[in-house]
C-alpha cells in the first residue's frame, strides 16, 4: 500500500499558482545530500523559476546540511552531479570565492543545498513538516524560505484508506492493555531504550504487546550499543527480555488488524521526541485511522498540534500532562504514570474513550480534514513562491560578476537565448523592485 510519491509531488506542483522546480530525495526517506535530485526535466528557463527542496518526509537536521568547506566532500559531490571534471578545480575555486563574498551578507550562510542547486538564486523554498523547530529557524537564515505542511497526513490517508471500511476492526478481543511499536532505536530514537527500561521498572511489560529490534537498522546489537545521550543511559542487556522484532520498516505503510483488536490503547513512540520541534508522522495517524485510542510520546505540545487539526485527545479521561513536560526523563516517567492510571479506568471511562476514538477515525477520513491540510499547503506554498518571484536577482548579479572577473564566462546561465531573455527581465525587475525583504518562515 505504499503511496506513489511521484504522484504526491505532481499534486504539489498542481497546487502552485506559478512555476516551481522541485528537488526530491531518491530513494524517498533519505536525507543524504547525494540523494537529492531534480524531480523531472523542466523545459522552462531555470534561472527565473524558484527551486523547492522537498524535505517533507523526514525531520530536518540543519547541522547535517550546513556547509563546512570540506574540500573532499565538495569534489565528490560535484563529480556525483556530473560536473565537468576537467574544469572542476577551477569551478571549485570560483565557487568558494563567490560564497566567501556572500558571507559578508548577514542573512546568507551557505548550506550543502546551495552546492546542488547552483545557488544563483536569492531564495530557495524548503518544504518540510515540523513545527516549533530550531532547524527551521536556522535554515531561514541561509537564503532558504521554509514552507510547512503536514505531509504525513496526506500519505497516511492513502496508506490506511482501507481502515475506513475494514469491519474486522470492530471485533475486539482484548488480550493486552497496550500496543507499543518500538522497532528501531538508532541514536536519534534512543529515548525508546529508556522507555522500555521504565516499562520494566513499572512491571508493565506483561500488559504490553511489544517487541523491539535486538539489532537496530544500523546493524548494532543491543549488547553493544553505546548510548549517545547520557540521560537515556540504560542496561541494554536487560532489554533482551523484550521479544525480538524482525518486521521490515515498510510495515509503517500498513496496519495490523490483530494488533489493533487485541489491545485497548496504543502507546505511540514518534520519531522525534526532543524539545526542539514537533514532527508527527504516520505513527500517530495509524491508530487514529483504526479507531484506536492513544498515548503519544513526541515533542512537547504534540497533543495541541493534533487538536488544531480537529482531533480530540483524552484529557477528560486520563492525565495528559506529560505532553507539556519539557524534561526528557520526566516526560517518559509521566507517560508511564498515565499508563498505570489507564489500568484503573472504569467501563464508563472506556466508553468515553471509544466515543473520542470514533470521532477521530471519522474526522481522519473526512473531507474537512483533508481539505484543511490541502488548503494549508496551497496557501503556504504560494505565499513562498510569490515571495521568491518578487525577491530575486541580487545573488545572480554577484554570481555573474564573479565569473566574468575570473574569465570563466562560458557558463550556461549566460550563453543561451533563454538566459539572455532572463537577464533582460532581471534588469527590468531590478529597476522596478522595492527594497528586498528577509526570507519568511511560512506556515508556523
Amino acid at each position: 500500500m505504499n503511496i506513489p510519491l511521484d504522484n504526491l509531488y505532481h499534486w504539489i506542483e498542481g497546487l502552485a499558482q506559478r512555476p516551481v522546480m522541485l528537488y526530491v530525495f531518491r530513494p524517498h526517506g533519505s536525507k543524504d545530500i547525494f540523494d537529492l535530485n531534480i524531480f523531472k526535466n523542466y523545459n522552462q528557463n531555470s534561472l527565473m523559476i524558484p527551486d523547492m527542496i522537498c524535505h517533507d518526509q523526514e525531520p530536518l537536521n540543519f547541522l547535517e546540511h550546513q556547509f563546512d568547506h570540506d574540500m573532499t566532500r565538495l569534489v565528490e559531490l560535484l563529480k556525483h552531479y556530473n560536473r565537468d571534471e576537467k574544469n572542476l578545480e577551477l569551478f571549485i575555486t570560483n565557487w568558494l570565492e563567490f560564497y566567501s563574498q556572500l558571507d559578508q551578507y548577514p542573512k546568507f550562510k551557505p548550506t550543502w543545498f546551495n552546492v546542488i542547486l547552483g545557488s544563483a538564486k536569492d531564495c530557495t523554498i524548503l518544504l518540510h513538516s515540523e513545527w516549533n523547530s530550531w532547524d527551521v529557524e536556522q535554515f531561514s537564515q541561509t537564503g532558504i524560505c521554509p514552507v510547512y505542511y503536514w505531509s504525513h497526513a496526506i500519505i497516511a490517508r492513502d496508506w490506511y484508506r482501507f481502515a475506513q471500511h475494514d469491519v474486522r476492526l470492530a471485533h475486539k478481543q482484548i488480550k493486552k492493555t497496550f500496543l507499543v511499536y518500538c522497532r528501531d532505536w538508532t541514536p536519534d530514537r534512543e529515548y525508546r531504550l529508556k522507555f522500555m527500561e521504565l516499562l520494566l521498572n513499572a512491571d508493565l511489560l506483561d500488559q504490553c504487546k511489544i517487541s523491539t529490534q535486538h539489532t537496530n537498522s544500523q546493524g548494532v546489537h543491543l549488547c553493544n550499543y553505546q548510548v549517545q545521550n547520557p540521560q537515556f543511559a540504560v542496561d541494554t542487556q536487560r532489554l533482551l527480555v523484550i521479544p525480538d522484532n524482525n518486521i521490515a520498516a515498510s510495515a509503517s505503510a500498513d496496519y495490523d488488524t490483530d494488533d489493533i483488536t487485541s489491545t485497548a490503547i496504543s502507546v505511540v513512540l514518534e520519531t522525534v521526541f526532543d524539545t526542539s520541534k514537533i514532527h508527527l508522522t504516520e505513527k500517530i495517524l495509524r491508530p487514529i485511522a483504526c479507531g484506536h485510542p492513544f498515548v503519544l510520546a513526541a515533542g512537547p505540545g504534540a497533543l495541541a498540534y493534533l487538536r488544531q487539526y480537529g482531533f480530540q485527545t483524552f484529557d477528560s479521561v486520563f492525565d495528559e500532562s506529560y505532553d507539556l513536560e519539557t524534561d526528557y526523563i520526566k516526560r517518559l516517567e509521566k507517560i508511564i504514570k498515565t499508563m498505570q492510571q489507564i489500568q484503573t479506568l472504569t467501563e464508563t471511562d472506556w466508553e468515553d474513550i471509544r466515543q473520542i476514538s470514533e470521532h477521530n477515525r471519522q474526522h481522519f477520513f473526512s473531507d474537512k480534514f483533508i481539505n484543511q491540510v490541502s488548503l494549508e499547503l496551497q496557501q503556504n506554498l504560494n505565499q513562498a513562491i510569490n515571495f521568491c518571484y518578487e525577491n530575486f536577482g541580487d545573488t545572480f548579479w554577484r554570481y555573474r560578476k564573479n565569473w566574468r572577473r575570473n574569465g570563466n564566462a562560458p557558463d550556461p546561465y549566460f550563453k543561451s537565448e533563454h538566459s539572455r531573455r532572463s537577464i533582460q527581465q532581471l534588469r527590468q525587475h531590478r529597476l522596478s523592485r522595492s527594497q528586498k525583504n528577509p526570507s519568511p518562515i511560512v506556515g508556523q
